[in-house]
């Protein structure tokens, strides 16, 4: 071989080495910048999420406040009416009207107190005590602000009264004056927020010990926060950020600060309670928003490193095989100068040789190196977040949208499982009319039409209070200007026997016929995007025939639209369905559950569910497995099993094998089927159709568990 092919081959070498140098870089670099990115808009991901489920929260806390203060309005004006007239010692001599202050609030948990104070500060009537007991408050700082001038709806710092022993905040106003708003002062309408009601409802809504809620003055007084300060007044200061953004008229708003009283740094939240001078505030710990973030790192990090180290490692194999070879090349050139006409043709074989496999090692090391990285990214874009989903190919986002619309389609299908009891119909629209009133706007009203005679009917009562509350607020979307919604209830006779009727009737914009003929189609929705998923009355059509029924809707533009329910009215009584008192209905202590599911993602999330709801849980990924369980340790309050299982043992098999063997264990099947595939079982087992929430699944099993008390 000529010396000239033999240097150019040296060259080839080395160009192959800077290559492949290059190539060891970039499997560093390039997964790294990658991770990075990703980790980093993972990271700004989560904060946003956040902010947005903060907003979420708050505005549900401004919500409740606005009802609150709604009633404890209404529960003034209605004190001032019924006092118009009277003096001050016919309001203290007046039974009749303790009597009425003490109905006034007996349904109200949000306050203590009701009652009037005279011009010199003396309670002289309230709902607890009659007479009303020599209590004073003229030294208290709502009554000082009330005398000196009329300050409308007053709310006062919180304090302990002097008459309940409980912490509270007063919400006064001036009581009418015989010479109206001009008058002399006449003393003060008072009501009491029960600051304990408001934590137990702040409670409800956290999700971890270290999110906090608060009630704030616009002077930085705290009324109410969650944790409990005790009755230590807190008050925010005044050069806090909070107290900044109010006194720049800001309504609503998120913010970061650190807590003088726990020192936790949160991410905050907070909404004007207008027109009062109040605001609510939510705060979540950034370290759980970074928490949150540090285990989406983690788990790109499981996807990401290995497939770095392979890169690496392939890279560095073929790396050293180049350098081999371009040693061996060198030998041969320094051999072909001493013996160049000799071994012309050795040379020549032996450069083949090396090429060959260089390139050959080469071309398999890559071939398995691209494998492995395409292999690992597809792994690791799994797990991405939503916002990652744009990076999949059309076949993934297809198969997805695929099987969301399979899910939803199979949800309001008429094979989901129901639980079935006769019922008085119109006893159960009265039981839900709190339900509904607070489900439409101030501005449209409620027209009751309801049969007194009984109509009893045999359905599912969940699947009925949803078919009413969807009906209800598809009413109230169609009226946003306002209007009336009747609800009625009635019985009719037909050839088919007698039926249960119930209607449910707008005032609002209408239907045209072609609409109308659509509208209990699934996803069909006349409602603005976003607005509405056009499922709703899919919902009631499903109940209504799953029920044994029917479903029709009559609508006109401009003249309103009605929605007829026709059920058939059964032969059996009414189910007596006894109450318990909620306190004696749970088992003292923890509530221990048995969770089997052979579905791994399921028997997660149910898991998850019910720990965050406060039960003990302990689990089985089949039938059989339960069993074992139970022949070792039968010390479960309840079961919560899935219906179809492999190994031989279903949901119902381990049912019946419980209520044999076990009777004092309650269980609760989860499954898809209609409750004819689910005959033979005793009452001790209930059914839960899936898909089901936590909360759904919780609730189940607490009211299983209160009948299982009360049986």
């Amino acid at each position: 071989m000529p010396l000239r092919h033999l240097d150019a081959l040296a060259t080839e070498s080395e160009g192959m080495v800077r290559l492949l140098r290059i190539l060891l870089v970039a499997s560093v670099l390039v997964p790294t910048l990658l991770f990075t990115a990703i980790a980093w808009r993972d990271f700004h991901e989560e904060e946003a999420q956040a902010e947005r489920n903060i907003r979420k929260t708050v505005l549900i806390l401004h919500e409740h406040m606005q009802k609150v203060f709604d009633t404890v309005e209404q529960v003034l004006d209605r004190l001032d009416e019924r006092t118009a007239g009277m003096s001050w010692d016919e309001i203290g001599r007046s039974d009749d009207l303790h009597g009425y202050l003490r109905t006034l609030v007996e349904e109200l948990p949000q306050i203590g107190v009701v009652g009037l104070v005279d011009p010199n500060g003396a309670v002289r009537n309230d709902n607890r005590l009659f007479p009303a007991p020599s209590i004073n408050v003229g030294d208290r700082e709502y009554f000082r602000t009330q005398a000196a001038a009329d300050a409308g709806i007053l709310v006062s710092e919180a304090i302990t009264g002097r008459g309940s022993g409980k912490r509270q905040f007063n919400v006064t106003r001036r009581r009418a004056a015989a010479g109206g708003p001009e008058g002399p002062f006449n003393g003060v309408l008072l009501t009491a927020v029960l600051t304990d009601y408001l934590t137990d409802f702040y409670q409800l809504v956290v999700a971890g010990q270290k999110e906090s809620i608060s009630l704030v003055r616009r002077d930085g007084s705290v009324l109410v926060r969650y944790p409990s300060t005790g009755d230590r007044q807190a008050r925010h200061a005044a050069d806090s950020i909070l107290l900044g953004a109010m006194a720049s008229g800001q309504t609503e708003g998120v913010f970061r600060t650190r807590g003088r009283m726990d020192g936790v740094a949160r991410l905050n939240g907070f909404m004007h309670v207008a027109p009062y001078p109040l605001y609510v505030t939510y705060g979540i710990p950034i370290n759980e928003i970074r928490a949150g973030w540090a285990r989406n790192v983690l788990l790109y990090a499981a996807f990401t490193v290995p497939a770095m180290l392979a890169l690496v490692g392939i890279t560095l194999l073929a790396l050293r095989r180049a350098r081999s070879e371009m040693g061996a090349i060198r030998r041969w050139t320094e051999e072909a100068r001493a013996r160049e006409s000799l071994e012309n043709a050795l040379r020549q074989s032996q450069k083949l040789e090396a090429l060959g496999q260089l390139t050959g090692g080469v071309a398999h090391d890559f071939n398995n190196l691209l494998t492995a990285a395409l292999a690992n990214l597809h792994l690791m874009e799994r797990h991405l977040p939503a916002e990652g989903t744009r990076y999949l190919d059309g076949t993934r986002t297809a198969l997805e949208r695929a099987r969301t619309l399979t899910g939803q389609l199979l949800a309001f299908s008429r094979q989901e499982a129901v639980d079935p009891k006769v019922i008085d119909l119109g006893d159960a629209l009265r039981v839900m009319a709190d339900l509904l009133e607070r489900s439409v706007r101030a501005d449209i009203a409620l027209d009751w039409a309801l049969s007194s005679a009984p109509l009893p009917v045999e359905v599912d009562p969940v699947q009925l209070e949803l078919a009413v509350l969807n009906l209800v607020i598809n009413a109230r979307d169609a009226m946003p200007a306002g209007g009336r919604i009747r609800i009625a209830a009635r019985q009719e006779e037909t050839s088919d026997g007698p039926l249960a009727v119930l209607e449910i009737a707008d005032t609002g914009s209408g239907m045209p016929p072609e609409v109308a003929a659509r509208a209990f189609e699934p996803f069909f929705t006349t409602k603005p995007h976003g607005k509405g998923t056009g499922l709703g009355l899919s919902m009631v059509y499903g109940f209504a025939r799953q029920s044994g029924g029917n479903a029709t809707i009559s609508s006109a533009p401009r003249r309103g639209t009605v929605v007829r329910v026709s059920l058939p009215v059964s032969g059996r009584a009414p189910e007596a369905e006894a109450v318990p008192d909620a306190a004696e209905a749970m088992p003292a202590g923890p509530v221990r559950l048995l969770v089997v599911e052979d579905n791994a993602l399921v028997l997660m999330a149910t898991v998850e569910g019910l720990a965050q709801e406060g039960f003990e849980v302990v689990t089985a990924d089949h039938g059989a497995a339960a069993l074992e369980i139970l022949d070792q340790d039968a010390a479960f309050d309840a079961i919560v099993t899935d219906v179809v299982m492999p190994y031989g043992v279903s949901g119902i098999d381990l049912a019946r094998r419980v209520q044999e063997r076990w009777p004092g264990i309650r269980v609760l099947l989860i499954s898809g089927y209609s409750p004819e595939s689910l005959t033979g079982l005793k009452a001790d087992a209930a059914v839960l159709p899936k898909p089901f929430t936590p909360d759904q699944l919780a609730a189940r099993v607490r009211a299983l568990l209160r009948t299982a008390k009360t049986a």
